[in-house]
């Protein structure tokens, strides 16, 4: 209780004070470029790049590991949680599992979305998740087993994850690749340059390799 009010404190304070807290008191890594608005962050280790941007209402909490790249951005009321660390509450068994969500560089999450990361969520350099309402779980029940059970997500380079889509635990999208809107992604892929559309999803289109989105210098598409 006494983390959280701690991190409670410092979402009101101006951006230059809240960094220098957050560097000095938190051995936290934010680029003294960095802005974080009115949002909510208790990690254990944070690293956020040069030229970020970190909107309103967002909530961050009980991840291991929160780190986002340079010039990247998170709009407003998006949500990344998981069990406290240290719960012994399921998951016992996973050794490796890691409670993370980073982000590479050039990369946007608009607003809306929701991340369980009870095991890392990886997305990579100029991606976006696009619009609202994207659902990312890393755990789900194993009928077989009875028990609950974790795995990472993956979401590529140069992606676009669109509205309203749900991605599950061990899920792969690959390297330039589109995720249409309201198509759930329920196992790894490895074909790059591909329309992944539907419930389940699957590839149905070939993206040509040469679409200006998947060379563009800067994440942000005017």
């Amino acid at each position: 209780m006494i983390k959280v009010l701690k991190h409670l404190f410092v979402v009101f304070l101006p951006n230059p004070i809240k960094i220098f807290i957050y560097n000095k008191y938190f051995d936290w890594d934010v680029h003294k470029t960095a802005r974080i608005g009115f949002s909510f962050i208790c990690a254990d280790k944070v690293k956020i790049g040069a030229h970020t941007r970190i909107g309103h209402f967002n909530m961050i909490k009980n991840l291991e590991i929160f780190e986002i790249g340079e010039h990247s951005f998170i709009g407003n009321f998006n949500c990344a949680n998981a069990l406290p660390v240290g719960s012994k509450i399921h998951f016992q068994g996973e050794k490796d599992r890691v409670q993370a969500l980073i982000i590479g560089d050039h990369s946007s999450v608009v607003k809306k979305h929701y991340f369980d990361c009870n095991n890392k969520i990886e997305i990579g350099r100029h991606t976006t998740i696009a619009g609202h309402g994207c659902s990312f779980f890393t755990h789900s029940i194993n009928v077989e087993e009875n028990r609950q059970e974790t795995k990472k997500i993956t979401i590529g380079h140069y992606c676009m994850v669109g509205a309203c889509s749900v991605v599950t635990r061990g899920a792969i999208l690959p390297d330039c690749s589109i995720l249409a809107a309201n198509s759930t992604l329920h196992k790894p892929y490895d074909k790059t340059h591909s329309l992944y559309s539907g419930v389940p999803a699957k590839a149905v289109k070939d993206l040509s390799p040469d679409s200006k989105f998947f060379h563009r210098e800067n994440g942000f598409v005017d």
